[in-house]
């Protein structure tokens, strides 16, 4: 009885073991996969993320709009139908835009900034010290025997829960927050449609371009010809 509930713990050690391994990898490979996702070229111009068409730069009012008029059972379909189009479009605009808020976020704090600038300072310092213990040495007294490596790591890592607590957590939350608003409120209200025709627009006018080129480009000649 006690060996088969020794090779009962063994394997659950074991699966708990694949587990974690298997949701680590899991993991990785949907990082990486966004990380292949998420480049320039797949950067939406700001036009078609905003709606603007038009020369004039206006916003169209076809590009806004709830994805079902009426609330029925057929609603929440539609919902995440346009949420997984919009994201497939826009991840790469979304990803900027998640970066301008915590960007902005951030700046409006200049506390923490200085908090956390100095803080990085100090680890910066530390292992410095770690590494050449002759730093300490200042007016023929060593502090390295005043505050040895494992009691400056210990103080390092309370002051560092410190800020991570009580400075970047909210501003971490504040920005997560912002951020999911507009992306949810952008991903939601852009009509898929809308954008289809944006780019039909854009290729209209790039052929139109193409086109008065080539017109020009006859009228030169038929001149140079007379």
């Amino acid at each position: 009885v006690h060996f088969s509930g020794g090779h009962n713990t063994s394997e659950r050690i074991i699966l708990t073991t694949f587990l974690v391994s298997f949701t680590l990898q899991l993991k990785t490979n949907s990082v990486s996969h966004l990380r292949e996702r998420i480049t320039v070229d797949t950067l939406r111009p700001l036009p078609m993320f905003l709606g603007i068409t038009g020369p004039s730069f206006c916003f169209s009012p076809d590009a806004f709009n709830p994805p079902s008029k009426r609330i029925d059972k057929m609603a929440p379909d539609k919902f995440r139908t346009r949420l997984s189009l919009n994201f497939a479009f826009f991840l790469s605009n979304y990803a900027l835009v998640t970066a301008g808020v915590f960007l902005v976020v951030a700046l409006t704090h200049p506390g923490m900034l200085l908090r956390v600038g100095g803080l990085l300072c100090f680890w910066y310092l530390h292992f410095l010290a770690s590494a050449n213990e002759s730093l300490l040495v200042i007016y023929s007294r060593d502090f390295g025997n005043i505050l040895p490596p494992s009691r400056r790591t210990l103080i390092l890592n309370i002051m560092s829960a410190w800020v991570i607590l009580f400075d970047c957590l909210v501003v971490f939350l504040s920005a997560v927050t912002i951020s999911t608003v507009i992306i949810l409120f952008h991903a939601s209200m852009r009509d898929p449609k809308h954008v289809e025709k944006s780019g039909a627009f854009h290729r209209r006018v790039d052929s139109d371009d193409e086109g008065t080129e080539t017109d020009d480009e006859v009228i030169v000649n038929r001149s140079d010809a007379l």
